[in-house]
């Protein structure tokens, strides 16, 4: 048979460990047995769940083959989330690259420039994440297609013609449901939005028409600054927690300075795969000054480059490069924060100066693990807040006076509500006795302030709750995430129509919002009744974490209210697939209102729709 006759057009596969040769050098035995494990466990399961076929398996990597590129991309997505569920020491990270081109069928085997666009591909691809060609990405569709974000053209081995990607954008990762399930009768909207647009969509009490917003330009009292995410150039993909986390310290610094207004974590993180230049970027947001830069960690040393721009402009007003021994980092880091400060020419307050001397701990090492904890609990599911907790518990371990480290490990607890439904009276008593503690420890430290606020609120202490967040408020003006959560419990207080209008400002330093604030939003849209709003922003929601039980319940909830019982159903099935032991009894928890006849609506409708009482 001539290769003409064994010719085809697939999708193709290609799949391997990050750092794979490390892991086998460090524990060769116990490598082996965690990657057999997630492929029997993981990788096959889905791959027969989406009708791919096993070409073979090369030592750390896999070529497999699709029928289409919707198949093969929703596989790509689902296991890597399933793969950021595991648990462990070290952690797994695959790298995926998808390619649809032609094959040369050889027996079982296949081959071709398909093929070897694919490794290419798959070779570009972050760790964790799924990387396209140009040839997939084009036949997605318009809304396929818009959660990818283009990653530029690159001449690569053995392709004589430049090589286009596409990559996964973090925050756009579709909602896929079992085969087994039929497909959703309402249209889902679309995950990704152009950023022009994105402001006025968080805004639900402003504009609901997005497609003629446009973003309001920074406060021209304060200047405006976002600090990008910096660039991880230490040669090692598990150091991302590390470069992260010192750009988050810096947000964190810089957001405590009340003559400044800064551009929340969530948000500029999510223009990390964008490859435009910074200054679009800080035109989209209505930002002035932008700080980009990078780390680098090899052994006990660091190096920070970093560089303050006018997005105005385009000039650079300030950069740097400065190097330390790994024990002097919070020296290091407050360095990189006063020559910013000095360069944008803030006066600060004697009590800014106070606090920004300060250090979160002595401990290298516990700050450490607390970086490494920061970065899991971003990814918004049971698994990785587990994986959280244990880092805390070690950096307390080394450091028991480590404040911060306390706090966040108590929200850890409360977080509990909503995800697993066990012993949750025990889980809040510990939040609270973990928020107190760290609030005798350090009471300065907004983090403090506003895990004591998420703790009084699901015990119902609404009074308590209102006057820790403004406390955290009061030390962090640019604390977006207090905002939204004071507006959430001023929501569950029993005053819906204020927190709507609370999240306003919250949502002005945080205009890409993560998941959270739009499962706030659509619950308090449920609890005013509107629930096409509260639909909207839930499925939304849903998008960013399918995993999100509260979420799936209020949608449920909704789906009643809006007579469609057979969604809700869907709903209630899905809820339960994720706590089986979840019953009316448990909305308490879930939803701590303070007054009766929202709690009511909400158990009526789950009833209605399946969920059992208890």
């Amino acid at each position: 048979m001539t290769d003409a006759a064994n010719r085809r057009l697939a999708a193709i596969m290609m799949l391997d460990v990050v750092g794979y040769s490390q892991m086998m050098a460090e524990d060769e035995a116990g490598t082996l047995a965690r990657l057999l494990d997630a492929r029997r466990s993981i990788l096959e399961p889905t791959l027969a769940r989406f009708d791919g076929r096993i070409v073979k398996l090369m030592g750390d990597g896999v070529l497999a083959e699709f029928s289409s590129v919707t198949a093969a991309t929703e596989c790509a997505e689902a296991i890597q989330r399933a793969m950021a569920g595991l648990t462990g020491a070290t952690p797994i990270r695959l790298r995926i690259g998808i390619n649809l081109g032609e094959v040369i069928a050889d027996g079982d085997d296949i081959y071709g420039d398909g093929v070897n666009v694919a490794a290419r591909i798959e070779a570009l691809a972050k760790p964790g994440g799924v990387a396209v060609s140009r040839s997939v990405h084009d036949q997605l569709g318009p809304k396929g297609a818009a959660r990818f974000a283009d990653g530029g053209s690159h001449q690569v081995k053995n392709i004589p013609h430049a090589v286009q990607v596409f990559h996964l954008r973090a925050d756009g990762q579709g909602r896929v449901r079992p085969a087994r399930r039929r497909p959703l009768l309402y249209a889902v909207l679309a995950v990704v939005l152009a950023a022009a647009g994105a402001v006025a969509w968080w805004q639900p009490w402003a504009v609901r028409d997005t497609a003629t917003a446009t973003i309001a330009p920074a406060r021209e009292d304060k200047p405006s600054v976002m600090v990008m995410p910096f660039e991880n150039l230490s040669g090692d993909a598990e150091q991302y927690y590390f470069s992260n986390g010192i750009a988050q310290n810096l947000i964190t610094d810089l957001s405590g300075v009340s003559g400044l207004l800064v551009i929340a974590r969530n948000t500029s993180f999510a223009f990390r795969d964008r490859p435009d230049d910074s200054r679009v970027i800080a035109r989209e947001l209505g930002v002035r000054y932008v700080v980009e830069g990078s780390v680098q960690k090899a052994g006990r040393q660091v190096r920070i480059n970093a560089s303050l721009m006018d997005a105005t402009t385009g000039y650079q007003i300030w950069a740097g490069k400065m190097d330390r021994e790994f024990d002097d980092l919070f020296a290091l880091q407050d360095d990189v924060t006063d020559r910013i400060i000095g360069a944008l020419n803030v006066e600060l307050t004697q009590e800014e100066r106070r606090r920004l001397s300060k250090r979160y701990t002595d401990s290298p090492e516990a700050y450490d693990l607390y970086l490494r904890a920061w970065e899991e609990i971003w990814r918004f599911n049971e698994d990785a807040r587990v994986v959280a907790q244990g880092y805390l518990l070690q950096a307390l371990g080394i450091a028991p006076d480590f404040a911060l480290a306390k706090a966040i490990l108590a929200t850890t607890y409360t977080n509990r509500n909503g995800v697993s439904l066990t012993n949750n009276d025990e889980s809040l008593d510990t939040a609270f006795r973990l928020a107190q503690e760290a609030k005798a420890q350090d009471p300065d430290l907004p983090q403090v302030q506003s895990a004591l606020g998420l703790v009084h609120m699901f015990r119902r202490e609404f009074d308590a709750a209102e006057a820790a967040f403004d406390r955290a408020i009061e030390l962090d003006p640019n604390n977006a995430d207090a905002y939204a959560m004071r507006a959430w419990s001023q929501h569950y207080a029993g005053d819906p129509q204020r927190a709507l209008e609370g999240f306003e400002f919250g949502l002005k330093l945080n205009p890409r919002a993560p998941f959270p604030y739009l499962n706030a939003i659509a619950e308090i849209y449920f609890s005013l009744g509107e629930y096409d709003e509260s639909l909207r922003y839930g499925l939304e929601a849903m998008e960013r974490n399918p995993e999100a039980l509260r979420q799936r319940l209020f949608l449920a909830a909704v789906y009643v209210e809006l007579d469609r019982k057979s969604d809700a159903e869907w709903e209630v099935q899905e809820a339960l697939l994720l706590q089986p032991e979840l019953t009316t009894a448990s909305l308490r928890y879930i939803a701590p209102y303070r007054e009766e006849e929202p709690l009511k609506r909400l158990t009526d409708a789950l009833r209605e729709a399946g969920l059992p009482d208890g």
